[in-house]
């Protein structure tokens, strides 16, 4: 059995992604989710990432 780690998208911890690549299950909250489902919510949280970046230097660059 290989187990894969996945960085829970509610708490943040690492969660489990099963050996057939299908579910992610996160042992320190209970989320769980398909894994097309975890991936669009990571897309989701990378986007707000992105959105709310701000650079740290005058000028931007």
């Amino acid at each position: 059995m290989i187990i894969m780690d996945a960085k829970c998208p509610q708490c943040e911890k690492v969660a489990i992604l099963n050996d057939d690549v299908t579910i992610v299950k996160c042992p320190h909250c209970g989320f769980e989710a398909k894994y097309d489902e975890y991936l669009e919510l990571m897309k989701q949280k990378i986007g707000t990432m992105v959105e709310n970046f701000q650079f740290d230097r005058p000028g931007g660059f």
